[in-house]
């Protein structure tokens, strides 16, 4: 009986493991043909949460009708035994004679000061069940409801800590997405001014001999103009087409912003040779950039101005920045010069715009 009891009381297993147990050693203890163990609802309401032999017969809806003993045990707190059903005062209904539940037993499941359910024995015989048989039974019942108890407090518990766990992922993805609007465009997302800066200061704070890397500022030509001529909505195409063609051109490890408008700037790290392969990257990116495409349905080409600065081995973030800037600007100026006033026949972003030098140039 002790060896039982232990069974139940410490099964190591899920909830339907050991309520398989319960009924199991309940019906081994009595000589039983039936174990059933019920579960209380918050309305009352028993559902059946094992069941075996001539128990797996019957329905809910005769436990909950009281054509059991369970729901009498239920209402009164009580372990209950009938040694003839069939004729018993607190039984109704027609399932003790359609599933032969001659002989019954019903113990409360507590746990401290709740009752979570009902275990239930049965037998096709009468008198099947002495008072030893419901002192087992009762026994069990204890230890069921203590050990059922503590794994629906531990089910409880995983489930508080999934909902935290959710809230908590919702609350990091709400973070990011915070993150992301402070330092990301969210037009074609790409870093913004603030996260540029962050980086090409971190790059300067390096300690980097002069010329390992260098800032490219780039400015689209006419970009008004499309604006004007075709609205903001082919504008912003144009934006996107322009990260795009950066994002193909430059290596992974490049980052490209997104100042604003349509201003574009690019930190190129791990230089060999910046004097040497400065100005091929800014041509690649002007003529990559120039090449016929049709954005949102409308034929154009994309052109810019680029300016550039190597490091000079002690100058600030916004130094670097404002000289690039000074060097596009510069480019920008000459090239509309020697253009003079004329206008493309073809909707694009501006005439052809070849790059600038810059500090170091």
């Amino acid at each position: 009986m002790v060896d039982a009891l232990v069974r139940v009381a410490e099964h190591p297993g899920d909830t339907r493991a050991f309520l398989g147990v319960a009924t199991a050693t309940a019906m081994e203890l009595t000589r039983a043909t039936g174990a059933a163990v019920l579960m209380a609802g918050d309305d009352g309401a028993l559902r059946v949460a094992s069941a075996r032999g001539q128990m797996r017969r019957v329905g809910r809806a005769a436990f909950d009708n009281g054509q059991t003993l369970a729901r009498a045990c239920l209402a009164s707190h009580q372990v209950l035994h009938s040694e003839a059903a069939m004729s018993d005062a607190r039984i109704e209904g027609d399932a003790r004679a359609d599933h032969t539940l001659a002989s019954l037993i019903a113990t409360p499941l507590r746990f401290g000061d709740q009752v979570l359910g009902v275990l239930e024995v049965c037998s096709s015989v009468a008198c099947a069940f002495d008072d030893i048989d419901t002192q087992a039974v009762a026994l069990i019942g204890n230890a069921l409801g203590g050990a059922l108890g503590r794994q629906i407090a531990l089910d409880d518990n995983a489930r508080l800590l999934a909902r935290l766990e959710s809230a908590l992922e919702s609350t990091r993805a709400r973070a990011r997405e915070y993150q992301d609007a402070a330092y990301y465009d969210g037009l074609t997302g790409l870093p913004n001014r603030a996260r540029f800066m962050e980086r090409l200061d971190a790059a300067c704070r390096r300690g980097d001999e002069a010329g390992r890397f260098a800032v490219l500022f780039l400015d689209l030509d006419g970009f008004k103009e499309v604006n004007d001529t075709h609205g903001h909505a082919l504008g912003d195409a144009v934006l996107r087409e322009t990260a795009a063609v950066l994002r193909s051109r430059l290596r992974a490890g490049d980052v490209i912003a997104r100042l604003g408008g349509d201003e574009f700037v690019v930190l190129l790290d791990s230089l060999r040779d910046g004097r040497r392969d400065l100005p091929v990257i800014a041509k690649g990116l002007v003529s990559s950039l120039e090449e016929p495409r049709l954005v949102d349905g409308v034929p154009l080409r994309i052109r810019a101005s680029v300016g550039w600065v190597l490091y000079d081995g002690r100058s600030s973030a916004t130094a670097l920045l404002a000289v690039a800037d000074t060097a596009m600007y510069r480019n920008k100026r000459a090239r509309s010069r020697s253009a003079g006033a004329s206008t493309p026949s073809a909707p694009v972003a501006i005439e052809r715009r070849e790059a600038g030098g810059g500090m170091g140039g």
